[in-house]
């Protein structure tokens, strides 16, 4: 999915790109990005979900070898959460090893002071202009970079910028936690990491314990793996609570077999109370425990984790307060089919919160073809997903449209693939491209830009506000020969 960035990128670094904007959450319980950060000095994409659910190639980010700021390595960045030993949660990379902050650093504003000799012992996490950061379970609203002395972009939680530490040598290591008094892995939000409650508690009768049921040697076909009923005594073995994504949302909370678990709004949290009962139960079967079950946790704070007695006696998983239940049609892992269902049946996210679609995917206004609507600025929610649905094609070409600065690759297929290679543009402008005639499928940082079947921005256009994944959708699939940035 990441691709090989063609030879105009050196253009657009010229271009201007420090006027780039961030974006907005897909999720209720995200908080807003403060204004200091340096998120708008780095034109990368953020897409939900895993490197390798998003076609990856081989031996780039994550997975390249060699120093963090090769060509390879800063194409893609990929940020999850789980558990690290003792440590719950943290932020690891799609190789899964632990990524940390520095206290003399600052987040407002975004500042890194570590260079030199401390940047090989603690390599920065660097991305470059038209990178890809892949959240799965960290919130779009607390993700950015920060240009560094050096003038590299470094990736920031928080805020914070991020590290890896030389001395990890394999997946959920954690031997960067404390150093010096003043480096600790990462969470989510960008706090410091601390040790997650485990063993048996005293209030729930459960066992907590961190990482996966993988991990922990968990029996095969017990628990969320078990292929019967929710309520069998093997199934209520043990439960997984994973912070991830799913369906472009993100981050939400899965179980163990990769399954969305979600809340609704017919409940309470304050205090826990179930209302789905009988054949609501049946469709939406509720996440069950009974004394002596192991929860396995993996990215969720322990501290949001607890347990409802349901009108049948059963005993119901919640997080927040929230119960927690299955969706009967979600089918396979990573299916979100239950979001929005009835307006009342979300994703939850790791603490609790209901997770919301972009406003472009869930039926919002989003960007248009008509010339009065076309000039409004896109919603920081439509830009933020890949996914997020761009204006349907106009030709009104003198028609006033307030575009935007930004960057645009042209990938020669759909989904962002590029078995043709791909074309990186930026204004300001009109600009003729050489791609076009090839380009399936189009990734945006910034904008709106306006695209054309015509040279030097002449014959049909669109205005374009967020990435679309297939050009052919717009009626555009190898038919754009300029594109027109803001002045």
């Amino acid at each position: 999915m990441i691709r090989a960035r063609a030879a105009t990128l050196a253009a657009v670094l010229a271009a201007g790109i420090a006027a780039l904007t961030g974006c907005s959450p897909s999720g209720t319980t995200a908080k807003p990005k403060p204004a200091e950060s340096a998120t708008a000095s780095s034109p990368v994409s953020y897409v939900p979900g895993t490197a390798r659910e998003n076609n990856a190639p081989a031996d780039t980010g994550d997975f390249a070898a060699g120093a963090a700021n090769t060509a390879a390595a800063m194409k893609w960045v990929q940020l999850s959460v789980g558990a690290a030993g003792p440590l719950n949660p943290v932020v690891h990379n799609a190789a899964g090893f632990t990524l940390y902050r520095f206290d003399k650093d600052t987040a407002k504003p975004s500042k890194s002071t570590c260079d030199d000799a401390c940047a090989t012992t603690w390599p920065p996490v660097l991305v470059q202009p038209g990178s890809r950061i892949f959240l799965d379970g960290v919130s779009r609203s607390d993700v950015g970079a920060v240009k560094r002395d050096d003038g590299t972009f470094q990736v920031t939680i928080g805020g914070w910028p991020v590290y890896r530490f030389s001395k990890d040598t394999a997946p959920a290591q954690a031997n960067g936690q404390g150093v010096g008094g003043t480096w600790f892995a990462v969470t989510p939000e960008g706090g410091k990491a601390s040790q997650s409650r485990q063993g048996t508690d005293a209030d729930t009768g459960l066992d907590y314990k961190n990482g996966t049921a993988k991990e922990n040697n968990a029996p095969p076909n017990t628990g969320d793996q078990y292929s019967g009923p929710r309520n069998s005594p093997e199934a209520m073995k043990w439960v997984q609570l994973t912070a991830g994504s799913a369906g472009g949302l993100t981050p939400i909370v899965h179980d163990g077999a990769g399954f969305t678990l979600y809340r609704f709004d017919k409940d309470t949290a304050k205090p826990s109370k179930s209302t789905c009962n009988d054949a609501c139960a049946t469709t939406w079967p509720p996440v069950l425990v009974q004394p002596g079950s192991r929860i396995f946790v993996d990215g969720v704070p322990t501290s949001e984790i607890g347990i409802v007695t349901r009108a049948d006696g059963t005993r119901q998983v919640t997080i927040g307060g929230w119960p927690v239940y299955r969706f009967s049609k979600d089918t396979a892992p990573g299916q979100a089919n239950g979001e929005g269902v009835g307006g009342t049946w979300f994703a939850v996210s790791p603490h609790g919160g209901k997770v919301l679609r972009p406003a472009a995917e869930s039926g919002a206004p989003a960007a248009s073809a008509s010339p009065t609507s076309a000039s409004a600025a896109p919603s920081a929610s439509a830009a933020a997903s890949p996914s997020a649905s761009a204006a349907a094609p106009s030709s009104t070409a003198g028609t006033p449209v307030a575009l935007g600065s930004g960057v645009v690759t042209l990938d020669t297929g759909v989904n962002f693939t590029e078995p043709k290679g791909s074309e990186a543009v930026a204004g300001p402008g009109c600009k003729n491209v050489q791609k076009g005639d090839q380009a399936s499928s189009l990734d945006l940082s910034g904008g709106p830009v306006k695209i054309w079947t015509g040279r030097d921005c002449t014959g049909s256009s669109a205005v374009v506000t967020s990435s679309v994944p297939d050009l052919g959708a717009i009626g555009f699939d190898r038919k754009i020969a300029s594109i027109r940035f803001g002045d």
